[in-house]
């Protein structure tokens, strides 16, 4: 993707660790099972099984409790190439590769941050959701949802695994969530922001567009200037549902006819791992 225009989902990147020191890249090697049926991307989770990495079994339906065997991000791997016997240091590991010596660089650090793309949920969520959503500074402190079901790109050998909280009722975005999930947001990234306007009326919860507006979504934060409440930048009022003309934010906002409303959705955000969601976090073992 041509950044900082994010035009689809990249998997989890390392950015640093909670207590804000920089990822110094470390990683630790775990085997891969040889002939492992399945593709693994570089930025997809993996979790451990019988010793071995596995993809990881999460999905939407799943995450609402915790997975035993979650070992962090697959980045890369190792393996001696069954076609030439050469030793290889591959971005991604092809599927089915019938290799002894296979090894996957895992990034397993429970503290680390993540980047993450987030993408858009209908009222019904989706593990195969890849229309980009967002979110905005009211997410700071809820879960995310890991949507794990689109296989990454054999040309980039990147993962295309992603993030998003609950769909809301009309069309499609995210709508904040503060159930267990396996992920915290913990930051929104502003350099790849999204910025809409219309026009219209408010009052309460609602406001009425004088026409929709291409691009609009649930989870985008809401700015109105001119209205007389909820609707200034540090209010961090956002977009709750999107019902053409109709639109919902989360708390009141008054404004009169005419008036211009600035959307901004981040298709990024930071994220870790939930207590109890990985698996150095288990009181039990695998």
């Amino acid at each position: 993707m041509a950044y900082p225009t994010v035009s689809s989902a990249n998997g989890f990147i390392a950015i640093n660790e909670l207590n804000g020191l920089p990822y110094a890249g470390a990683t630790r090697q775990i085997p891969i099972p040889n002939a492992y049926p399945t593709s693994i991307f570089n930025g997809d989770l993996v979790e451990l099984a019988g010793g071995v990495i596995n993809i990881t079994g999460m999905t939407i339906a799943t995450t609402t409790s915790a997975r035993a065997g979650q070992i962090g991000v697959f980045v890369g791997c190792s393996y001696t190439s069954p076609s030439t016997g050469q030793k290889l240091f591959a971005q991604y590991y092809p599927a089915s590769t019938a290799a002894n010596d296979a090894v996957a660089y895992v990034v397993d650090d429970p503290s680390a941050v993540f980047k993450a793309v987030v993408v858009a949920q209908p009222s019904t969520e989706s593990n195969t959701a890849t229309t980009i959503g967002y979110m905005s500074q009211a997410f700071v402190g809820t879960n995310a949802y890991a949507v794990t079901g689109t296989a990454g790109s054999t040309t980039t050998g990147n993962s295309k695994m992603a993030v998003s909280a609950d769909g809301p009722t009309n069309g499609s975005g995210n709508v904040r969530v503060t159930a267990g999930l396996p992920f915290r947001v913990v930051g929104i990234v502003p350099e790849t922001a999204v910025t809409v306007t219309g026009t219209g009326s408010s009052a309460s919860t609602t406001i009425t567009l004088t026409a929709a507006v291409t691009g609009l979504q649930a989870g985008m934060q809401v700015i109105c200037p001119a209205a007389s409440a909820g609707g200034g930048a540090g209010n961090y009022n956002y977009v709750t549902n999107v019902n053409s003309t109709t639109v919902t934010v989360a708390n009141t906002l008054t404004a009169a006819a005419g008036s211009t409303f600035t959307f901004v959705g981040y298709p990024e955000v930071l994220v870790k791992w939930n207590q109890g969601y990985h698996s150095y976090q288990f009181a039990t073992g695998v």
